[in-house]
């Protein structure tokens, strides 16, 4: 299924096998990007705002047109800055525009130092026009060598420099973080800013930095309003249920509706367990330990949906959910395996049974198993993995920390927009004689990816390959054959290395009808964004993950993949179970249209922002 609830500004660049977008790109004049930004402010000794930024090495020449900005205060601001961390107190700099259309230069020289600008004591002595300021909603801001310039302009064309900052006054390193920062100078309160236009600059990562109170965000649109690589404007994740080759023509609305009222095992149990077309919704929220055992959906047709608990959401502990049943839909859902969960053969926090047929896992997240965290059963037909979060599976007993398997004989496997995280291997795992699609998702801090046995097949399109600490073998490896397409190597890329050593086929052996892979390229920022059990919503330990991808923070220098140190051996390494409280409400079920309504309570928990039905 065509991409059709999210939009995102592409990031121009080249997307073939082992190179990653470079930094010359420019976006789309038709692009608007918005930016929702709160804080205190851009000021004083340490910042709130917003930021959607990427890393740059060197000089550059960054150009928008900031087309709006809320004025949720005289001194809410939006521009272009250059920051040296993503730190409250980083050493930056900013061309600002106010929401009366002024538009100047401020910078802290120092991290922790006091800012001045063009227009205050201790910086005005460096404006080169007038007063410090300048009406603009054109924004430039330039780094040649050691010196940083801003401009403003009323047309895009005709330029005045504003400010030169020169080495003394602020130094920084030969890599920053340049992009888009909106403050509301109000915590607590988001301001709108709208831009076009952006050249010098493909942003792929957006942050909160400083205290905020409340989260901003980022959307992009095309000014055309096609689909194109864009889509359409309605938000959420680019993969619905219905991407792969499973699908849910079975759910409509004369199915029974099962209320989960507490978060214990016998209360989702009684629901995993009941017969006929059910929809499972959740009316508690909290932390359900398993006990070491396992809790399986046994009779057919089956949709559960976790985005309808109370926030934090429902997350399972100690055990394995498994889907042992037929047309069945499972979404929005947390579980963490851990050393205590059954024994490490088998022992995969999530998964559906040998000889099951289309079964859909959608926005799970499936930590700390001690075999395969996330996998698909023998002989299966039509399984779907999308926008599901697969991180950290166990490096005790040694080397089997596993991401996914694909059991023998798997047929018509889509695994879509997903991370894989702090896996040793098993990226995933294609056994013999399987069929599979692995489109737009991304590995990071890994020794093995894709690995095809004799008679698999597979296409592999658009996917990221993040931080890779092991080079024993190529990317994609095995006896398999697969097609490549628009796969990006990156932190560190190939360096001359193979990416694939399996037979290469030269067309797609199979793809979901109506499937159209976004460019590589876009990936991460899409993934961050949306993968796992309640993206708007997240629990600390999915942070901590998605945050270990966009700053890169686990070392790569590994001298024993098989104890490499970002990947943990017992959950005690990494903080143990979640123990996240939980709550309870009432949900008014419609009678019709139970379908958008599962829709948008997915949304809800998806897209920040966004409100349930």
């Amino acid at each position: 299924m065509t991409p059709n609830r999210r939009t995102f500004l592409r990031a121009l660049g080249a997307g073939s096998i082992g190179t990653v977008a470079t930094f010359s790109g420019t976006a789309a004049a038709a692009t608007t990007v918005t930016v929702e930004g709160a804080g205190e402010d851009i000021w004083d000794a340490a910042d709130g705002f917003h930021y959607y930024y990427e890393e740059v090495s060197g000089d550059f020449d960054v150009v928008v047109h900031n087309t709006a900005l809320e004025n949720t205060d005289s001194w809410a601001k939006a521009g272009l800055m250059v920051r040296q961390t993503l730190n409250a107190d980083a050493e930056n700099a900013m061309v600002r525009r106010r929401p009366n259309g002024e538009a100047s230069l401020q910078w802290r020289s120092a991290a922790g130092a006091d800012t001045v600008s063009t227009t205050s004591d201790g910086g005005s002595g460096e404006s080169e026009v007038s007063g410090g300021s300048i009406t603009a909603d054109w924004l430039r801001l330039t780094r040649s060598g050691d010196t940083i310039s801003a401009y403003g302009s009323t047309d895009g064309s005709n330029w005045t420099l504003i400010a030169d900052i020169a080495p003394g006054e602020i130094d920084f390193a030969e890599d920053a973080y340049v992009g888009l920062a909106v403050t509301s100078h109000s915590a607590g309160t988001l301001s709108t800013a709208e831009f076009e236009s952006l050249s010098g600059l493909s942003p792929s990562s957006n942050d909160d930095v400083g205290d905020v109170d409340v989260a901003g965000s980022v959307s992009t649109s095309d000014g055309g309003g096609g689909s194109g690589d864009g889509g359409s404007d309605d938000g959420g994740s680019s993969f619905d249920v219905d991407a792969g080759f499973a699908d849910a023509s079975w759910f409509d609305d004369s199915v029974t509706v099962h209320r989960v009222q507490e978060a214990t095992e016998s209360a989702v149990r009684a629901a995993f367990e009941a017969n006929g077309p059910r929809l499972v919704v959740f009316e508690a929220s909290g932390v359900v330990d398993l006990g070491g055992g396992d809790l399986s959906i046994t009779n057919d047709k089956c949709w559960v949906a976790g985005q309808t608990a109370p926030s934090p959401g429902i997350t399972f502990i100690n055990g394995m959910i498994q889907v042992d049943a037929n047309d069945c839909v499972v979404q929005h859902l947390r579980i963490f395996r851990g050393e205590d969960g059954g024994a490490a053969e088998g022992a995969d926090p999530m998964n559906n049974a040998d000889d099951t047929s289309n079964v859909i896992f959608d926005h799970c997240s499936a930590y700390w198993g001690r075999d395969e965290n996330l996998s698909v059963g023998y002989n299966t037909t039509d399984t779907t993995f999308a926008n599901c979060l697969v991180a950290e599976g166990l490096d005790e007993p040694e080397e089997n920390s596993n991401g996914s398997l694909v059991g023998n004989g798997a047929q018509n496997v889509a695994i879509l927009g997903t991370v894989y995280a702090a896996n040793n291997d098993r990226n995933p795992r294609l056994k013999d004689d399987t069929q599979s699609v692995i489109a737009n998702s991304i590995v990071y801090y890994f020794d093995k990816a894709i690995w095809a046995s004799p008679g698999a097949q597979s296409s592999v399109v658009g996917n990221a390959y993040l931080g890779r600490f092991d080079w024993s073998d190529a990317i994609v490896k095995g006896d398999g054959s697969v097609y490549i397409e628009d796969n990006i190597v990156a932190d560190p890329g190939l360096n001359g290395r193979t990416f694939c050593s399996a037979t290469q086929l030269g067309s797609r052996p199979l793809w979901p009808s109506g499937l159209t892979a976004m460019p590589a390229t876009d990936v991460e920022s899409h993934n961050l964004a949306y993968a796992g059990a309640r993206p708007a919503d997240r629990i600390s330990h999915e942070q901590r993950v998605i945050d270990n991808i966009r700053n890169r923070s686990l070392d790569t220098d590994v001298s024993d993949p098989a104890n490499a140190p970002g990947i943990p051996g017992d959950e005690g390494e990494v903080g143990g179970y979640p123990d996240h409280g939980g709550s309870t409400r009432s949900l008014s079920v419609p009678d019709s249209g139970l379908r958008d309504w599962v829709a948008q309570w997915a949304l809800a928990v998806e897209e920040s922002g966004a409100s349930p039905p």
